[in-house]
């Protein structure tokens, strides 16, 4: 990818002419222009992608959302009953605690562990703004290791974000044990 973006910048900037006559004498080749030319197609593929638009709105936010998250995250693992009466946080026998809990030797980590009323292993996935259908993906995945990992056959999975986006709601549906939330913030002020 970052060939392609050299690519497309010296060719932008009207340098590319130059560049292959002075450090490039391959790209005057038949092959070197079919290089150039996948280049091109890539990088354009990857310009107009839908998907990097979700990233690219991702990234714009993450800054902000980074702080945004830990709060929320801090708050519902303190205050599971908001989300359904009889919610508990993970601990394991060791001591250690749902919040950002790792299933893996890559340091993946889920957001929130609980556990339900029934007993019930219940991953909850926090997404500060929309929920795009990724993350569905993700949440199997942690579905699956906490399955191993605690050898049981039944983990529900609840999304949690300020917009749930139409395409999560299709690549949800029918998935038993899944639910989804969206969250709203306020404020209630007192006068003193």
């Amino acid at each position: 990818m970052k060939r392609c973006k050299i690519l497309s910048l010296l060719e932008k900037n009207n340098l590319l002419e130059d560049f292959i006559n002075r450090y490039w004498a391959y790209g005057k080749t038949d092959k070197g222009k079919n290089i150039m030319r996948r280049y091109k197609r890539i990088y354009e593929q990857f310009m107009s992608s839908e998907a990097n638009e979700e990233e690219a709105e991702e990234e714009r936010i993450e800054e902000t959302s980074f702080a945004y998250e830990e709060d929320l995250k801090d708050y519902l693992s303190k205050n599971l009953s908001v989300i359904e009466s009889g919610f508990k946080l993970f601990e394991s026998e060791n001591g250690v605690d749902g919040v950002e809990y790792s299933v893996d030797a890559y340091n993946k980590r889920i957001d929130i562990l609980a556990i339900d009323k029934n007993k019930t292993y219940v991953i909850i996935e926090l997404k500060v703004s929309r929920g795009y259908e990724k993350v569905i993906g993700q949440c199997l995945y942690y579905k699956n290791r906490v399955k191993k990992l605690s050898n049981v056959k039944k983990v529900r999975i609840i999304i949690i974000a300020r917009e749930i986006s139409q395409r999560l709601r299709i690549a949800t549906e029918g998935l038993a044990d899944v639910e989804l939330f969206e969250y709203k913030l306020s404020i209630k002020l007192e006068r003193i």
